[in-house]
């Protein structure tokens, strides 16, 4: 019995030492547990999570955080150099109190679009100067045209009611393609830099493999020959020689172009500076993407190039064809007095289909056509 007794009392420190290290097995869990919450914050604030929530909150943080714009007054358009530009400045300060409406009314629904717009384009003007420059170069043009058509209507080579719808129509086509300009030349410098984006990024890959940095690759890259893609790491490597912070000088420039394939290499990028990471096989993959949408996008050009020359064919032959042959019938007498619907085809109109409406077809499906091409 006292022997039972012994063998107890020895193995009740034990137990309670059993205790003490389940206690502190409990503690160092509830340490674990604050040390992963601490490294899924800090993670979630670098991006290096997959959830969709979080991917969109990176996102927002990486372009939608720096408020990026030209601000400058039509005013300032006098201080140019270009003579034009401060011709048409003159021009926006004499008629200041009329055009101001015009800019607020186009402001309040282009405004945001109309503001990345100049600045993937590359045109160093403000929405309020751009605005100003449309609107005066929409002044000379429409009382020029209106004078030339007013010369026509008295010398009895134009119909009155073409002229009136002919003055009518020239202010909104000088508008229209006014504002579609920045937009059309951005996606031809987004197209170039795509063109381009594949062949830089294997260049990038192989350097950065060779152990090169990345400040050292962007150079590389901006001193290579690579058109606009070029151009854009010049000017990062400018902003970056000028003190401004790498990752933000590269969220700005995705800013200043339209090309999606560039904000997503910017975007591998910053967060490999901030974070570390493979960029290498980052780049051969996105250089991949990028190829087999280029790929993609010529084919669905080609196709579409099919059906609009039938198009162009039609509206710009067939259709002047057939108002030519109708006018004819509608010339002679007897037809002219029992068919009062010939009567329409005139020759003014006939004029007016020659002369505006089949040169503006053929100026859209040419602008649609330049404006389509993926190069």
């Amino acid at each position: 019995m006292p022997r039972f007794k012994k063998l107890k009392s020895l193995l009740q420190p034990k137990k309670e030492e059993k205790e003490i290290k389940l206690e502190s097995a409990g503690e160092l869990d509830e340490s674990l547990e604050k040390i992963v919450a601490r490294m899924k914050e800090k993670y979630m604030k670098e991006g290096l999570i997959t959830t969709e929530e979080a991917r969109k909150g990176v996102r927002e943080k990486l372009f939608g955080r720096r408020k990026i714009e030209i601000e400058a007054s039509p005013r300032e358009l006098l201080l140019y150099d270009n003579a034009l530009i401060r011709a048409f400045g003159k021009l926006y300060l004499t008629l200041e109190s009329p055009m101001s409406k015009f800019i607020e009314f186009f402001k309040k629904r282009q405004r945001e679009s109309l503001k990345y717009d100049l600045l993937a384009s590359g045109f160093n003007y403000s929405v309020d100067q751009y605005l100003a420059i449309v609107f005066s170069a929409t002044m000379i043009t429409w009382v020029i045209s209106t004078l030339l058509i007013l010369l026509l209507m008295l010398a009895g080579g134009l119909n009155p009611a073409i002229a009136v719808i002919m003055i009518a129509l020239i202010p909104m086509i000088t508008i229209f393609i006014g504002l579609t300009i920045p937009r059309s030349k951005a996606n031809k410098l987004a197209n170039q830099i795509e063109k381009e984006l594949p062949f830089a990024l294997r260049h990038m890959s192989i350097e950065i493999r060779a152990g090169v940095g990345i400040y050292k690759t962007m150079e590389s890259i901006a001193s290579s020959g690579y058109g606009p893609l070029s151009i854009g790491f010049k000017w990062v490597l400018s902003q970056i020689e000028k003190g401004e912070p790498t990752e933000d000088v590269l969220e700005e420039w995705a800013q200043r172009t339209r090309s999606d394939a560039v904000k997503r290499v910017v975007s591998h990028m910053v967060r490999a500076l901030r974070t570390g990471g493979n960029l290498s096989e980052i780049m051969v993959t996105i250089a991949e993407d990028v190829s087999f949408e280029r790929r993609a996008k010529i084919a669905d050009f080609a196709e579409k190039l099919n059906l609009l020359g039938l198009f162009l064919m039609m509206a710009i032959i067939v259709l002047p064809v057939m108002i030519t042959i109708l006018t004819t019938i509608a010339s002679a007498p007897s037809i002219a007095q029992y068919l009062k619907m010939f009567s329409f085809f005139s020759k003014d109109f006939l004029i007016f289909i020659y002369f505006i409406i089949s040169p503006a077809l053929m100026f859209i499906f040419m602008y649609f056509i330049k404006t389509s091409d993926p190069g």
